[in-house]
């Protein structure tokens, strides 16, 4: 038992003590400290709490709170500064804070800027869809925007030489973090349109992985900027598959790292050489079914037929190995040259079966007048015809009619 001269207090009236100093003496201030134990209620209250080294606060954000929108970039570990009441609760023996304000600091900070900047951006259009440009399926020059010392321009280099060698290679110096980056990675950009837009055909802008602050120059405005007002195709390529920046969103196409993108952009010269190669058994299956319907039509419908529609498919498929020849001549020389010759070759073997080209050459086609068809039928052998056939014989120049007097085999 205290000493009977002892005051004795009541744990209500200690509890009302320490109520009147805290919540009746402590005004609203700003408190810095790290979240833990972060966690939404049902009701939409927040509740997590604040500590440093030495100490730890219970804090709650209310649902109608008008920081209550900043929530979604809070997570535990994350340094905040926070202003609100602090106050002591009797019955539970607690002291909590009630957050009005929060500002985020480091890591935290840099994210609120990226997600206003991007609901920017995203409203002006930036990020439409429709805005963004194609890539280019075989393109002979790609220029890089990058460091020229990190490990992102070696692995470029290494995956378009292994994949496709002959193509040229442009390379834009540029820092890809610190101190002018930002407008060093912008104005390269604006280089390559002002000046290599005729022969670049897509650009890469990239770096290697790291963390948000290293790779902040691609979330400035003036680098998404850039990338929109480009007239050459831009491929992203920033950090690692996780990795999201301002300059993926606004990019024609975004590469989860720089060795993808220059797996997108240039494709492997073996697949295209079986490209080319089932592209020419294609070619080659339609000369011979169309020549091979050819021969049936002649036998069924005569000579006139043959003659129109032969001389119709002929120049049909000489136009399309035309084109063919024009579409591939200016791309992988040593590829299509092959291909080429073969091309050739078909051509040579579609003059030989021109009928009219067979006829300069001295042959000619005889035909018996059928009387009953009341028609001309082509014939192939005398045992076609009998002593007083009418029978007509086509030459390169004109036509011949005559009797048949006799027939031998």
């Amino acid at each position: 038992m205290p000493h009977n001269s002892a005051e004795v207090f009541t744990v209500s009236n200690v509890a009302e003590y320490i109520y009147s100093l805290v919540n009746e003496n402590i005004p609203p201030l700003w408190i810095k400290g790290e979240i833990s134990n972060f966690k939404i209620h049902q009701n939409g209250n927040v509740y997590f709490n604040l500590k440093d080294a030495n100490a730890k606060l219970s804090a709650v954000i209310m649902a109608n709170s008008s920081c209550r929108q900043s929530v979604n970039l809070l997570k535990d570990g994350m340094e905040i500064l926070v202003y609100g009441n602090v106050t002591y609760y009797k019955k539970e023996g607690y002291i909590t804070v009630f957050i009005d304000k929060i500002e985020l600091l480091g890591e935290g900070l840099l994210k609120q800027k990226f997600e206003e900047l991007k609901r920017k951006l995203e409203k002006e259009g930036l990020f439409d869809p429709s805005h963004k440009k194609k890539i280019p399926a075989f393109p002979e020059w790609v220029g890089v925007i990058t460091s020229p010392t990190g490990a992102a321009i070696r692995d470029i280099l290494n995956v378009t030489n292994r994949r496709f060698s002959s193509v040229h290679i442009i390379i834009f110096p540029v820092s890809v973090q610190g101190e002018n980056s930002a407008f060093e990675i912008a104005r390269a950009i604006e280089i390559a349109n002002q000046y290599f837009s005729d022969s670049i055909d897509v650009l890469i802008v990239g770096r290697g992985g790291g963390s948000i602050e290293d790779l902040w120059s691609f979330n400035e405005e003036i680098v998404a900027r850039a990338i929109y007002n480009s007239k050459i195709p831009i491929v992203s390529a920033v950090g690692h598959e996780i990795d999201y920046t301002i300059a993926d969103y606004v990019a024609d196409l975004r590469a989860p790292t720089p060795s993808a993108a220059a797996e997108i952009v240039v494709k492997d010269q073996r697949e295209l050489s079986i490209y080319v190669d089932n592209l020419q058994t294609r070619i080659t299956t339609i000369f011979e079914n169309q020549l091979e319907n050819l021969k049936k039509m002649a036998t069924l419908r005569g000579e006139d037929y043959l003659f129109n529609r032969m001389m119709e498919d002929i120049n049909q498929k000489k136009l399309l190995l035309t084109n063919i020849d024009l579409r591939l001549s200016n791309k992988f020389e040593k590829i299509i040259e092959g291909l080429k010759n073969k091309i050739k070759s078909f051509t040579e073997k579609l003059e030989v079966l021109n009928p009219v080209n067979v006829l300069k050459r001295g042959y000619s086609i005889t035909s018996v007048y059928v009387e009953w068809e009341k028609k001309w039928k082509i014939i192939t052998s005398s045992t076609e015809v009998k002593p007083g056939d009418s029978i007509k014989t086509r030459l390169y120049l004109g036509e011949i009619y005559s009797k048949v007097e006799k027939s031998e085999k």
